[in-house]
């Protein structure tokens, strides 16, 4: 059972969608118009004219938070050239959360909410996050489908390309895997990090962690190479390398929720109750939906010996599971 649910965490949590949405590119974008946050009208026809970032993102999702992020960085580049960018929710999110996350992460493009999932469903959004480029003339050119590696990088070449900084030629050097001075170690990172995952499912976790070490000797700043890693430490028990493979994320990606649910249960295997409770709660607090998290907590608690706040805790675990309909881990997150 241990297994069965480690699996499912890492396949979900680290395994990147293929397609972004349903519809074709080269064609007119779906109009929409919907509510922003702050209460105005927004409808794509107003926009014609500039070049339209539009990201379908979770606030319960730390990728979706860095496609925001990265696309931020972006539109600052390119605003002043035509540039625009929006962040859609669904209706059924939750708005105050996603504004707070706009707030602290210094973001300030609008928040446009999605009654109904009506433009969601015309554009056939498939993952989280989905981030679709329209250009000058309203025409559908490009999406990119979660946060992969090179999302900004990507994103940078589309909106140059629409905004006719740059040429096809020139979009398919920026875009090129080959092309001279591409960043090899980040592919082999990668690369290392996929291999992890299928040693992961098959339960040879000897090599699955030393193809994660590899990745991150490959690539030292790729994140998810030290959760993968921190988690498969626990898995096997070696609760040292676990604290620092999660330590190291930390460091990273302080906001990592994933590494901060990590970190704890490396407290808890060390039987340090209240560090543990500490990161836990910290991550509680920031992740609206920590299935795990509470179940750490629980644990923590339960090494504690306070059997009250471990009950709360685990019954607050099983809730969460009721609600979102998943498992007891992060991966609500990637839902």
């Amino acid at each position: 059972m241990i297994f069965i649910i480690f699996s499912i965490v890492t396949f979900l949590l680290f395994t990147p969608a293929s397609n972004a949405i349903s519809i074709a590119h080269g064609g007119e974008a779906p109009a929409f118009t919907m509510n922003s946050a702050d209460g105005k009208r927004v409808s794509l026809s107003d926009l014609k004219g500039k070049v339209v970032v539009m990201i379908f993102w979770r606030t319960d999702q730390e990728r979706s938070v860095l496609a925001l992020q990265d696309a931020m960085d972006v539109l600052n580049k390119y605003k002043a050239k035509g540039m625009e960018a929006l962040g859609i929710i669904e209706d059924s999110d939750n708005r105050d959360v996603a504004v707070a996350i706009l707030k602290d992460h210094g973001i300030d493009f609008p928040l446009l909410i999605d009654k109904e999932r009506r433009t969601y469903g015309d554009y056939g959004v498939r993952v989280f996050p989905t981030t679709v480029i329209i250009d000058k003339q309203g025409i559908l050119a490009y999406d990119i489908p979660s946060h992969p590696l090179t999302y900004k990088t990507k994103l940078r070449g589309y909106v140059e390309r629409a905004l006719g900084e740059i040429s096809e030629s020139q979009l398919e050097d920026v875009l090129s895997p080959h092309k001279e001075g591409a960043d090899q170690s980040t592919l082999e990172a990668t690369r290392l990090y996929n291999l992890a995952l299928r040693f992961t499912e098959t339960q040879m976790y000897e090599m699955a962690i030393d193809s994660a070490n590899k990745s991150i000797g490959a690539n030292p700043k790729m994140t998810d190479s030290h959760i993968l890693s921190g988690f498969l430490y626990l898995e096997t028990g070696q609760k040292e390398k676990a604290l620092a493979s999660f330590q190291k994320a930390l460091e990273l990606a302080p906001e990592s929720n994933d590494a901060k649910t990590g970190l704890g249960g490396a407290y808890v295997l060390m039987g340090e109750a209240d560090k543990a409770i500490e990161i836990l709660q910290s991550a509680a607090v920031a992740n609206p939906y920590p299935q795990m998290t509470y179940y750490e907590l629980g644990k923590a608690y339960e090494l504690k010996g306070d059997k009250d706040k471990s009950i709360e805790m685990y019954k607050k675990a099983i809730q969460k599971i009721i609600d979102k309909k998943v498992l007891p881990s992060s991966v609500s997150r990637c839902k």
